[in-house]
């Protein structure tokens, strides 16, 4: 079962917002083994509006409507889709409660009046309460197609859709026994590739070629099984997508692991979570699993503080994450982390020996049972003679004297090269952490 989705709004189309509403739609819709087929965003117009709802209805099961049904002129979503519907605008009193909610704000009559129009949906349309916000949605089954109008607001947005359209689109599907093979190619058409699936690895320290590389053998057999393997390219992460295609939601798991397996297999060390989420939050998940009481400190030169934003984005983080020391200069390397200063000016600050010593000295300050540190050269010019723009040096300082130096050549601008580095060695730290526990 296909749906689309269509954002309405013209400060979308200037690009003047993110449009977050139609990734977050489109992921849990997908979830529930549905397939997306039209995403449109169109500016406050009722002509526009109008030709792209009718390419959403003719080519789609479900369409989610987005945006315009605040109370202001340009909020004309209402009429744009009774309009399409050839339908009349009706006001149910029944809404004034939600729409007038900050009346006693507002003692103008005419923004008043404006506000009772978040109270019209259209004649025979079922109308939908917010409880965030004061604009009401509608829905509408038209010839056994669903469209759904909700607000653009995200925080609206997203109330309205757990709540009342997920739940609404669960019981369609289950009282038209979707998912069940030997009801769909009849009732959804003669395709019995009908339900779908997904699944997203998060990948690093590995380049856009590199991946397809590893993964060219894998792709006729996925193929084959109606598995469809996506890359994506950024900076220091490397997404790999996988959405399965079948009649059953369970074979379209059952596909998804085997795939997953197969990938996981030519380049597993470089991946680090699935699904959403970050690279810190797979340090997170590896000192849980564990079952110790682990702790983490960073000594930062080159990320200048980046390495300890990610590790605490992870909430909770603060159970193992004892400190950093933003050690950017010599001063603050020598003085305040205790690296020697004579290795300082005879490496230099970039070098494989003042990187381990910085982690050595961090682990120490902080009493930790990890450590890990990075200096480099982000550009766009190099401080140190002989030393060129993404030379990075990493290290971890961890138990029983264990330690660890990496060398890497990163490319791209400074904020490219300073997220690569603390990817890398996030990575390398999860799985020194990974092999720790391996130890018994």
């Amino acid at each position: 079962m296909k749906f689309s989705i269509l954002s309405i709004g013209t400060e979308l189309n200037l690009g003047l917002i993110l449009n977050t509403n139609s990734k977050y739609i489109a992921e849990t819709l997908t979830e529930l083994g549905l397939e997306n087929n039209y995403m449109l965003t169109v500016r406050d117009d009722l002509r526009d509006i109008s030709n792209s709802l009718k390419i959403c209805v003719e080519n789609s099961d479900i369409v989610i409507i987005s945006g315009g049904l605040g109370p202001t002129d340009d909020d004309i979503t209402r009429e744009a889709v009774a309009d399409f519907l050839n339908k009349k605008l009706i006001r149910l009193k029944e809404l004034d409660r939600t729409s007038l909610k900050f009346l006693k704000f507002i003692k103008n009559d005419e923004i008043i009046q404006n506000l009772k129009k978040q109270s019209c949906i259209p004649e025979t349309s079922i109308p939908i309460k917010p409880r965030v916000g004061s604009a009401s949605g509608f829905i509408i089954n038209r010839n056994e197609k669903l469209i759904f109008s909700i607000p653009g607001v995200p925080r609206e947005m997203k109330d309205m859709f757990d709540h009342d359209v997920i739940s609404y689109i669960k019981k369609y599907l289950k009282a038209r026994g979707y998912g069940k093979a030997q009801n769909i190619a009849g009732q959804f058409g003669a395709s019995i590739n009908t339900f779908t699936k997904k699944s997203v690895l998060l990948s690093t320290d590995i380049s856009e070629s590199q991946m397809e590389f590893s993964i060219r053998d894998i792709k006729p057999f996925a193929k084959e099984l109606n598995v469809e393997i996506g890359v994506t390219a950024n900076p220091g992460l490397i997404k790999i997508m996988l959405i399965a295609r079948s009649a059953m939601a369970k074979i379209c798991e059952k596909n998804l692991k085997v795939i997953e397996k197969m990938i996981r297999e030519v380049i597993g060390e470089h991946i680090y979570w699935k699904g959403d989420g970050a690279i810190g939050d797979s340090i997170g998940q590896a000192i849980k699993d564990s079952g110790r009481n682990i702790t983490l400190a960073t000594a930062e030169s080159i990320t200048g503080g980046l390495i300890s934003s990610l590790i605490t984005d992870t909430p909770g983080s603060s159970e193992y994450f004892k400190g950093s020391i933003v050690s950017y200069s010599i001063f603050s390397k020598s003085v305040i982390l205790g690296v020697d200063e004579g290795m300082i000016k005879k490496e230099g600050a970039v070098s494989q020996k003042v990187c381990l010593e910085m982690a050595k000295k961090a682990k120490t300050i902080f009493s930790s049972d990890f450590s890990i540190s990075a200096t480099g050269i982000a550009g766009p010019t190099s401080p140190e003679e002989g030393k060129i723009i993404g030379m990075v040096f990493t290290a971890i300082a961890g138990p029983d004297n264990y330690s660890a130096v990496y060398e890497k050549q990163f490319i791209g601008t400074r904020a490219d090269i300073k997220f690569r580095t603390a990817q890398f060695i996030l990575n390398r730290l999860r799985l020194a952490i990974l092999n720790e526990n391996k130890k018994p």
